[in-house]
Protein backbone atom coordinates (compact mmCIF):
# COMPACT_ATOMS: atom_id res chain seq x y z
CA UNK A 1 0.00 0.00 0.00
CA UNK A 2 2.55 2.59 1.01
CA UNK A 3 4.67 1.76 -1.52
CA UNK A 4 2.12 2.08 -4.19
CA UNK A 5 1.80 5.71 -2.88
CA UNK A 6 4.66 6.43 -2.97
CA UNK A 7 5.30 5.27 -6.58
CA UNK A 8 2.01 7.02 -7.89
CA UNK A 9 3.90 10.76 -6.05
CA UNK A 10 6.47 9.79 -7.60
CA UNK A 11 5.37 9.74 -11.01
CA UNK A 12 3.36 13.33 -10.24
CA UNK A 13 6.40 14.37 -9.38
CA UNK A 14 8.09 13.37 -12.84
CA UNK A 15 5.42 14.99 -14.79
CA UNK A 16 4.32 17.94 -13.00
CA UNK A 17 7.40 18.98 -10.80
CA UNK A 18 7.55 19.22 -7.09
CA UNK A 19 5.25 21.21 -4.53
CA UNK A 20 6.53 25.03 -4.39
CA UNK A 21 4.94 25.70 -1.33
CA UNK A 22 5.80 24.35 2.25
CA UNK A 23 3.06 21.56 3.10
CA UNK A 24 1.20 22.97 6.07
CA UNK A 25 1.60 21.73 10.03
CA UNK A 26 -2.04 20.59 9.58
CA UNK A 27 -1.19 18.81 6.27
CA UNK A 28 2.02 16.96 7.48
CA UNK A 29 0.04 16.12 10.99
CA UNK A 30 -2.37 14.24 8.69
CA UNK A 31 -0.28 12.44 6.58
CA UNK A 32 1.87 11.64 9.59
CA UNK A 33 -1.33 10.06 11.11
CA UNK A 34 -1.80 7.93 7.69
CA UNK A 35 -4.74 10.32 6.39
CA UNK A 36 -3.59 10.90 2.82
CA UNK A 37 -6.36 13.24 1.83
CA UNK A 38 -8.50 16.19 2.80
CA UNK A 39 -12.54 17.30 1.89
CA UNK A 40 -11.77 20.14 -0.06
CA UNK A 41 -15.24 21.77 -1.53
CA UNK A 42 -15.52 23.10 -5.08
CA UNK A 43 -18.08 24.80 -6.08
CA UNK A 44 -19.90 24.77 -9.70
CA UNK A 45 -21.57 27.79 -11.33
CA UNK A 46 -25.01 29.36 -8.98
CA UNK A 47 -23.55 28.03 -5.93
CA UNK A 48 -23.63 24.53 -5.74
CA UNK A 49 -20.77 22.82 -3.77
CA UNK A 50 -19.41 19.59 -4.23
CA UNK A 51 -17.13 17.44 -1.66
CA UNK A 52 -13.69 16.26 -3.45
CA UNK A 53 -10.85 14.26 -1.65
CA UNK A 54 -7.83 16.16 -2.35
CA UNK A 55 -4.58 14.23 -1.60
CA UNK A 56 -1.30 15.87 -1.48
CA UNK A 57 -0.72 15.40 -4.91
CA UNK A 58 -3.84 16.71 -6.63
CA UNK A 59 -3.41 18.69 -9.49
CA UNK A 60 -5.82 21.21 -10.93
CA UNK A 61 -5.93 19.05 -14.37
CA UNK A 62 -7.56 15.39 -11.77
CA UNK A 63 -9.94 17.88 -10.16
CA UNK A 64 -11.15 19.12 -13.69
CA UNK A 65 -11.33 15.39 -14.87
CA UNK A 66 -13.29 14.40 -11.58
CA UNK A 67 -15.84 17.45 -12.31
CA UNK A 68 -16.26 16.73 -15.54
CA UNK A 69 -16.87 12.63 -15.07
CA UNK A 70 -19.64 13.83 -12.44
CA UNK A 71 -20.99 15.72 -15.42
CA UNK A 72 -21.16 13.27 -18.13
CA UNK A 73 -17.92 14.78 -19.88
CA UNK A 74 -15.38 11.85 -20.49
CA UNK A 75 -13.90 12.99 -23.40
CA UNK A 76 -10.18 14.17 -22.70
CA UNK A 77 -10.56 17.06 -25.41
CA UNK A 78 -13.53 17.92 -24.38
CA UNK A 79 -12.54 18.30 -20.70
CA UNK A 80 -10.11 20.59 -22.42
CA UNK A 81 -12.56 23.17 -21.99
CA UNK A 82 -13.07 23.16 -18.44
CA UNK A 83 -11.49 25.52 -15.80
CA UNK A 84 -10.93 25.10 -11.96
CA UNK A 85 -11.01 29.46 -11.25
CA UNK A 86 -9.76 30.60 -7.67
CA UNK A 87 -12.26 33.31 -6.99
CA UNK A 88 -9.99 34.90 -3.63
CA UNK A 89 -12.50 37.78 -1.95
CA UNK A 90 -11.89 41.29 -2.86
CA UNK A 91 -9.91 40.70 -6.04
CA UNK A 92 -11.49 42.06 -9.11
CA UNK A 93 -10.35 39.69 -11.49
CA UNK A 94 -9.81 36.30 -10.91
CA UNK A 95 -7.63 33.92 -13.64
CA UNK A 96 -8.03 29.35 -14.33
CA UNK A 97 -5.75 27.64 -11.96
CA UNK A 98 -2.72 26.42 -14.48
CA UNK A 99 -3.69 22.50 -14.97
CA UNK A 100 -0.60 21.32 -13.35
CA UNK A 101 -0.71 23.04 -10.40
CA UNK A 102 -1.25 21.61 -6.96
CA UNK A 103 -4.08 21.78 -5.38
CA UNK A 104 -3.17 21.80 -2.08
CA UNK A 105 0.08 24.83 -3.07
CA UNK A 106 -2.83 26.89 -3.71
CA UNK A 107 -5.00 26.65 -0.69
CA UNK A 108 -1.99 26.41 1.55
CA UNK A 109 -0.61 30.04 0.63
CA UNK A 110 -4.49 31.57 0.71
CA UNK A 111 -4.95 29.96 4.54
CA UNK A 112 -1.43 31.40 5.28
CA UNK A 113 -2.41 35.14 4.15
CA UNK A 114 -5.75 34.21 5.79
CA UNK A 115 -7.75 34.93 2.39
CA UNK A 116 -11.42 34.10 2.01
CA UNK A 117 -11.28 32.04 -1.25
CA UNK A 118 -13.22 29.68 -3.71
CA UNK A 119 -12.22 26.86 -5.95
CA UNK A 120 -14.96 27.27 -8.90
CA UNK A 121 -15.36 24.57 -11.34
CA UNK A 122 -16.91 25.99 -15.08
CA UNK A 123 -16.51 26.14 -18.61
CA UNK A 124 -14.35 28.45 -20.06
CA UNK A 125 -14.28 27.27 -24.22
CA UNK A 126 -17.21 26.65 -26.04
CA UNK A 127 -16.02 24.19 -28.36
CA UNK A 128 -17.98 21.04 -28.42
CA UNK A 129 -21.60 21.30 -29.06
CA UNK A 130 -24.53 21.60 -26.24
CA UNK A 131 -25.41 18.30 -24.95
CA UNK A 132 -28.28 17.30 -23.08
CA UNK A 133 -27.43 14.10 -21.79
CA UNK A 134 -26.62 14.75 -17.66
CA UNK A 135 -28.79 16.87 -15.63
CA UNK A 136 -25.99 18.25 -13.69
CA UNK A 137 -24.17 19.64 -17.27
CA UNK A 138 -27.44 21.37 -17.55
CA UNK A 139 -27.69 22.98 -14.01
CA UNK A 140 -23.62 24.15 -14.89
CA UNK A 141 -24.60 25.54 -18.11
CA UNK A 142 -27.63 26.93 -17.35
CA UNK A 143 -26.00 28.90 -14.33
CA UNK A 144 -23.14 29.84 -16.26
CA UNK A 145 -25.16 31.35 -19.20
CA UNK A 146 -28.25 32.47 -17.26
CA UNK A 147 -26.51 36.34 -15.91
CA UNK A 148 -24.83 37.25 -19.16
CA UNK A 149 -27.99 36.82 -20.77
CA UNK A 150 -29.99 38.75 -17.62
CA UNK A 151 -27.72 41.33 -18.75
CA UNK A 152 -28.65 41.56 -22.07
CA UNK A 153 -24.75 40.39 -23.59
CA UNK A 154 -26.43 37.76 -25.96
CA UNK A 155 -28.70 39.92 -27.77
CA UNK A 156 -28.18 41.73 -30.95
CA UNK A 157 -30.47 44.32 -31.22
CA UNK A 158 -29.77 45.84 -34.65
CA UNK A 159 -30.96 49.77 -34.57
CA UNK A 160 -30.44 49.30 -30.43
CA UNK A 161 -34.15 47.54 -30.44
CA UNK A 162 -35.37 43.92 -29.82
CA UNK A 163 -36.98 42.79 -33.39
CA UNK A 164 -40.37 41.20 -33.18
CA UNK A 165 -39.25 38.13 -33.46
CA UNK A 166 -36.85 38.02 -30.48
CA UNK A 167 -39.37 39.39 -28.42
CA UNK A 168 -41.57 36.71 -28.66
CA UNK A 169 -38.46 34.05 -27.81
CA UNK A 170 -37.21 36.42 -25.30
CA UNK A 171 -40.85 36.09 -23.58
CA UNK A 172 -40.46 32.58 -24.04
CA UNK A 173 -37.10 32.22 -22.35
CA UNK A 174 -38.98 34.75 -19.49
CA UNK A 175 -41.26 32.00 -18.60
CA UNK A 176 -38.61 28.86 -19.09
CA UNK A 177 -36.53 30.96 -16.69
CA UNK A 178 -39.43 31.09 -14.19
CA UNK A 179 -40.07 27.11 -14.05
CA UNK A 180 -36.15 26.83 -14.03
CA UNK A 181 -36.89 28.41 -10.48
CA UNK A 182 -39.18 25.64 -9.65
CA UNK A 183 -41.81 28.73 -9.72
CA UNK A 184 -45.39 27.24 -10.10
CA UNK A 185 -47.96 30.33 -10.43
CA UNK A 186 -47.58 32.78 -13.71
CA UNK A 187 -45.05 35.52 -13.29
CA UNK A 188 -46.38 38.68 -11.88
CA UNK A 189 -45.58 41.84 -13.61
CA UNK A 190 -42.45 42.35 -10.56
CA UNK A 191 -41.33 38.84 -11.19
CA UNK A 192 -40.89 39.53 -15.14
CA UNK A 193 -38.64 42.37 -14.33
CA UNK A 194 -36.50 39.84 -13.51
CA UNK A 195 -36.88 37.51 -15.73
CA UNK A 196 -35.83 39.54 -19.22
CA UNK A 197 -32.71 40.93 -20.53
CA UNK A 198 -32.11 44.72 -19.31
CA UNK A 199 -32.62 45.87 -23.23
CA UNK A 200 -36.13 43.72 -23.01
CA UNK A 201 -36.96 45.98 -20.42
CA UNK A 202 -36.20 48.84 -22.50
CA UNK A 203 -38.30 48.58 -25.57
CA UNK A 204 -40.25 51.58 -26.37
CA UNK A 205 -43.12 50.02 -28.07
CA UNK A 206 -43.57 47.41 -25.54
CA UNK A 207 -45.49 48.24 -22.25
CA UNK A 208 -44.56 46.59 -19.07
CA UNK A 209 -48.18 45.16 -19.13
CA UNK A 210 -48.08 43.90 -22.70
CA UNK A 211 -44.57 41.88 -21.57
CA UNK A 212 -46.13 40.44 -18.75
CA UNK A 213 -48.60 39.44 -21.00
CA UNK A 214 -46.74 37.82 -23.62
CA UNK A 215 -44.29 36.01 -20.98
CA UNK A 216 -47.74 34.51 -19.22
CA UNK A 217 -48.99 33.51 -22.87
CA UNK A 218 -46.30 30.99 -22.94
CA UNK A 219 -46.69 29.61 -19.31
CA UNK A 220 -49.20 26.95 -20.17
CA UNK A 221 -46.58 25.20 -22.62
CA UNK A 222 -43.84 25.19 -19.56
CA UNK A 223 -45.93 24.99 -16.45
CA UNK A 224 -46.05 20.89 -16.83
CA UNK A 225 -42.13 20.56 -17.40
CA UNK A 226 -39.42 19.82 -14.42
CA UNK A 227 -37.51 22.64 -13.63
CA UNK A 228 -34.24 21.31 -15.35
CA UNK A 229 -35.83 20.24 -18.65
CA UNK A 230 -36.89 23.88 -18.14
CA UNK A 231 -33.56 24.68 -18.28
CA UNK A 232 -32.66 22.29 -21.06
CA UNK A 233 -35.16 24.25 -23.50
CA UNK A 234 -33.53 27.66 -22.42
CA UNK A 235 -30.13 26.48 -23.13
CA UNK A 236 -31.38 24.90 -26.64
CA UNK A 237 -33.09 28.01 -27.77
CA UNK A 238 -29.75 30.08 -26.46
CA UNK A 239 -27.49 27.63 -28.46
CA UNK A 240 -29.20 29.21 -31.78
CA UNK A 241 -28.19 32.32 -31.05
CA UNK A 242 -24.88 33.75 -32.83
CA UNK A 243 -23.48 34.74 -29.30
CA UNK A 244 -24.45 31.71 -27.32
CA UNK A 245 -21.21 30.30 -26.15
CA UNK A 246 -19.11 33.75 -25.88
CA UNK A 247 -17.26 35.13 -23.14
CA UNK A 248 -17.45 38.61 -23.16
CA UNK A 249 -14.97 41.81 -22.36
CA UNK A 250 -14.98 45.12 -21.83
CA UNK A 251 -12.38 46.84 -24.02
CA UNK A 252 -11.23 49.69 -25.96
CA UNK A 253 -10.23 50.08 -29.45
CA UNK A 254 -8.62 53.02 -30.91
CA UNK A 255 -10.44 55.01 -28.62
CA UNK A 256 -13.72 53.17 -28.79
CA UNK A 257 -15.29 51.44 -26.17
CA UNK A 258 -16.57 47.81 -27.74
CA UNK A 259 -17.32 44.30 -26.00
CA UNK A 260 -15.08 41.56 -27.22
CA UNK A 261 -16.77 38.47 -27.63
CA UNK A 262 -14.68 34.86 -27.78
CA UNK A 263 -16.55 31.88 -29.05
CA UNK A 264 -15.66 29.25 -31.59
CA UNK A 265 -15.89 30.93 -34.52
CA UNK A 266 -13.36 33.35 -33.54
CA UNK A 267 -13.04 36.97 -32.22
CA UNK A 268 -15.52 39.38 -32.52
CA UNK A 269 -15.63 43.25 -31.79
CA UNK A 270 -18.80 44.30 -30.86
CA UNK A 271 -21.02 47.86 -30.68
CA UNK A 272 -21.13 48.09 -27.46
CA UNK A 273 -25.32 49.14 -27.27
CA UNK A 274 -26.19 46.94 -30.66
CA UNK A 275 -23.46 44.15 -29.76
CA UNK A 276 -23.91 44.12 -33.79
CA UNK A 277 -20.55 42.58 -34.58
CA UNK A 278 -17.99 45.14 -36.13
CA UNK A 279 -15.48 42.97 -37.11
CA UNK A 280 -14.45 38.96 -37.18
CA UNK A 281 -10.83 37.72 -36.24
CA UNK A 282 -10.74 33.93 -37.08
CA UNK A 283 -8.50 32.22 -34.92
CA UNK A 284 -7.20 30.58 -38.04
CA UNK A 285 -5.81 34.41 -38.47
CA UNK A 286 -4.78 35.16 -35.20
CA UNK A 287 -0.19 35.22 -35.13
CA UNK A 288 0.28 35.76 -31.41
CA UNK A 289 -1.09 37.97 -28.66
CA UNK A 290 1.37 40.22 -26.51
CA UNK A 291 0.80 42.28 -22.87
CA UNK A 292 2.43 44.78 -22.45
CA UNK A 293 1.83 48.33 -20.43
CA UNK A 294 2.11 51.53 -21.23
CA UNK A 295 1.50 54.98 -20.28
CA UNK A 296 0.98 56.71 -17.29
CA UNK A 297 -0.19 53.79 -14.71
CA UNK A 298 1.48 51.46 -16.81
CA UNK A 299 -2.49 50.71 -18.22
CA UNK A 300 -2.76 47.24 -19.73
CA UNK A 301 -2.92 46.65 -23.30
CA UNK A 302 -3.56 43.38 -25.39
CA UNK A 303 -2.10 43.45 -28.83
CA UNK A 304 -3.48 40.54 -31.56
CA UNK A 305 -1.36 39.87 -33.98
CA UNK A 306 -3.65 38.72 -37.00
CA UNK A 307 -3.29 38.33 -40.45
CA UNK A 308 -0.45 35.57 -42.43
CA UNK A 309 2.51 35.37 -44.19
CA UNK A 310 1.83 38.26 -46.64
CA UNK A 311 -0.08 40.55 -44.77
CA UNK A 312 0.11 41.06 -40.98
CA UNK A 313 -1.84 43.85 -38.73
CA UNK A 314 -1.78 44.80 -34.87
CA UNK A 315 -5.16 45.23 -33.11
CA UNK A 316 -4.45 46.91 -29.87
CA UNK A 317 -6.88 46.88 -27.23
CA UNK A 318 -7.07 48.45 -23.81
CA UNK A 319 -8.50 46.20 -21.07
CA UNK A 320 -7.54 44.76 -17.27
CA UNK A 321 -8.66 41.72 -18.55
CA UNK A 322 -5.94 40.96 -21.37
CA UNK A 323 -4.07 38.12 -19.21
CA UNK A 324 -7.50 35.89 -19.24
CA UNK A 325 -8.21 37.13 -22.92
CA UNK A 326 -5.03 35.84 -23.66
CA UNK A 327 -5.55 32.36 -22.08
CA UNK A 328 -8.61 32.12 -23.99
CA UNK A 329 -7.32 32.88 -27.50
CA UNK A 330 -4.72 30.37 -26.81
CA UNK A 331 -7.10 27.78 -25.63
CA UNK A 332 -9.32 28.14 -28.62
CA UNK A 333 -6.54 28.38 -30.81
CA UNK A 334 -5.57 25.31 -29.48
CA UNK A 335 -8.57 23.40 -30.31
CA UNK A 336 -8.77 24.69 -33.19
CA UNK A 337 -5.71 23.10 -34.66
CA UNK A 338 -6.78 20.00 -32.70
CA UNK A 339 -9.45 19.93 -35.65
CA UNK A 340 -11.94 17.98 -33.86
CA UNK A 341 -14.53 17.81 -36.51
CA UNK A 342 -16.97 19.22 -34.03
CA UNK A 343 -19.93 20.99 -35.89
Amino acid sequence: GTANVCLQNLRKTLRYGGRKNVPSVEEVTAVSAGRNSKRQLYRLPGGSETVVNTKSTTVVADVIAGMCSLINVNDPLEMEEFSLYCIVEGDAFTMPLAADEYILDVTTELHKNQQVFYLIFCRSVWYFPLRLDSQLYVQVLFNQIAPDYLEGLLLVLPFGQLPQELLFEVCRLAALLHRAADMIQPPTLKETKFLLPKPALMQNDVNPQQLVQMVQNNWPQIEPLHSVEAKAQFLEILSKWPLFGSSFFAVKRSGDQQILALNRTGVHFLHIVTHKTLSTVPFSEVISTRKVRAGEGATLYLELKCGNLFQQRVARLQTDQAHEIARLVRQYITMHRHNVGVH
